[in-house]
């Protein structure tokens, strides 16, 4: 004997349908509620995506309009002390340290010769083989793809060489500039750039700098079995670099008592002269040190 109810269900064929709706809509309201709560607790923003990358864009404005402030502190800064030089002798023997010493540290804007070394991606990249699986293709186009580590490697030739200012896509390199690829995107002082081409200029004496570069198995050699349009590098008669605009905040390092200074020194000196000769020539007894041969990949 069928019940009342069921005899409404079979004459109303559209209550099993919205009965199925109505649990859907309660499974996914359950989820909608579970997510919430997750984004509570873990603090992730819970905003749309276009009001993230609204707001994303309007911490850009604001960083970069802090930075052009600092900056023109920093100019009006140099222009306040050139002003006080010109009172006394020993004032402006102080203020011609003080300008070399903000030139070493990159918080003015500088000018003279120098190189410029373009690091690219390669033109052309090999396709997929059928038989090699995606992660081993990846390892394969490492080669074929600029990374922080050739930026750095550049910027360590260039600094060893001589040069005395730096800059990688118009942004000053000093003591703590950081340089990260984050995706297709050359992050330089936290402020994000270009990946590619990313361009690196050198203040310095252009014929030592690109000597450097050119040297036999060095950087610009490493380049040459992939693609040699992946380096290049042009001579430059004056070129202006820009100031650093970041912040230098100092929260842990503090000048050293004289005492301990001299120590420090000291130890500096000890090891200096306790490390080995790079050219094998400390040790006449031992035998010559093997030059490792060009692998033909980069390093």
């Amino acid at each position: 004997m069928s019940s009342v109810f069921a005899s409404q269900i079979r004459n109303r064929p559209w209550v099993r349908q919205v009965t199925i709706l109505s649990a859907l809509f309660g499974a996914l309201l359950a989820t909608s509620l579970k997510t919430q709560d997750r984004i509570r607790g873990e603090g992730l923003p819970s905003m749309r995506p276009q009001k993230m990358a609204a707001a994303w864009a309007e911490m850009r404005e604001t960083v970069n309009a802090q930075k052009k402030k600092i900056a023109d502190l920093q100019a009006n800064l140099t222009r306040y002390q050139a002003a006080a030089a010109k009172e006394t002798d020993n004032s402006k023997l102080l203020y011609d340290d003080l300008r070399k010493a903000n030139v070493l540290a990159g918080l003015v804007a500088v000018r003279g010769p120098g190189i410029v070394v373009t690091l690219r991606d390669a033109k052309e990249r090999p396709s997929r083989p059928d038989d090699l699986t995606p992660e081993a293709y990846t390892e394969l186009m490492r080669d074929f793809i600029i990374h922080d580590s050739d930026i750095q490697a550049v910027v360590n030739e260039l600094r060893a060489a001589g040069a005395e200012a730096i800059a990688i896509n118009d942004q000053r390199v000093v003591a703590t500039t950081a340089i990260r690829c984050v995706g297709p995107v050359v992050v330089v002082n936290n402020s994000p750039t270009n990946g590619s081409p990313v361009r690196i200029q050198a203040v310095g004496d252009p014929d030592t700098l690109q000597s450097a570069m050119a040297i036999a198995n060095g950087i610009a050699d490493q380049y040459k079995p992939i693609d040699p349009s992946m380096f290049s590098m042009d001579k430059v008669k004056d070129m202006t670099l820009p100031a650093y605009a970041g912040a230098t905040p100092l929260r842990y390092a503090q000048p050293a008592e004289a005492a301990a200074a001299e120590q420090a020194q000291k130890r500096s000196e000890k090891a200096a002269e306790d490390a080995p000769d790079p050219t094998g020539r400390a040790q006449s007894n031992a035998a010559p040190a093997a030059v490792p041969a060009a692998t033909g990949q980069k390093r």
